[in-house]
């Protein structure tokens, strides 16, 4: 019966030191629409907000279908929710991403309609799409180096990003220096990972051949494995996760026929 009572009511969880932002973000949420800037406005929605000057982002995820909405109220956590938890073991971890502030889960005839996620926004240089794509970088080499080093401190970490992709990796200069910071994380996996399961989770990337080069370089200076090894493995799971992509794309294409 408790159960069942809390499924009837919205779900609202904040961060104790961003209390006080409760009732904006509450009537943000419920004018979301037609507030803030929009940030993203593909398959899921990001605007950013400013409240009692602290800048914030919103995410409200795309309602999911009938099915998603029952493993989500049952057997699964939102995607908010499991956006904000990730990011709070990130950061316990040492790992940075935007600050958490909460999330929202709106229920609907006892099952998650849905939801919302609630961070600090940051003021970053680039992502790491922008660094791979601009060969004329001032320190791009190096970047390309923190960041596979980055990388490396993930899989140490015990932590598997499933959406480690370029674009969810934001750039900030700090003195003379980079740092990096994750978004995009309500897929993710907590275990110790084998050095395939490290190599897989470059697939994402889009690597061209003179990126891994450098990537796999990198990497073979912190592991004790060959830099041709790294290199074709990556590619190998890269090329597979393209192929397999592309079938998915050609197959969906033709039912829509």
């Amino acid at each position: 019966h408790q159960k069942y009572k809390y499924l009837l009511n919205n779900s609202f969880l904040i961060q104790d030191n961003y209390i006080e932002l409760k009732p904006a973000i509450n009537k943000i949420i419920d004018d979301f629409d037609s507030r803030g800037e929009l940030i993203k406005g593909s398959r899921n929605t990001i605007k950013k907000i400013n409240i009692d000057n602290l800048v914030i982002n919103i995410k409200r995820f795309k309602i999911p279908n009938i099915l998603n909405k029952i493993i989500y109220t049952f057997f699964r956590s939102s995607k908010a929710n499991r956006s904000y938890n990730y990011a709070k073991k990130l950061i316990d971890n040492g790992i940075m991403s935007p600050e958490p502030i909460g999330f929202y889960d709106i229920f609907k005839f006892g099952l998650i309609h849905q939801s919302y996620y609630v961070s600090e926004n940051i003021d970053y240089d680039y992502d790491m799409e922008f660094v791979f794509t601009n060969i004329e970088l001032d320190s791009r080499d190096y970047i390309i180096k923190k960041f596979t080093y980055f990388t490396h401190n993930l899989h140490e970490n015990g932590i598997m990003f499933l959406d480690h992709s370029r674009s969810n990796t934001l750039v900030k200069k700090h003195n003379d220096d980079y740092k990096f910071y994750l978004i995009d994380l309500n897929r993710m996996k907590f275990k110790p990972l084998s050095i395939d399961e490290r190599f897989k989770n470059f697939r994402r990337l889009k690597l061209n051949n003179e990126i891994l080069e450098k990537v796999s370089g990198f990497y073979s200076e912190i592991v004790n494995v060959e830099k041709q090894i790294i290199f074709n493995k990556i590619k190998k799971y890269s090329d597979d996760f393209e192929n397999g992509r592309n079938c998915r794309k050609r197959l969906k294409k033709f039912f829509r026929l």
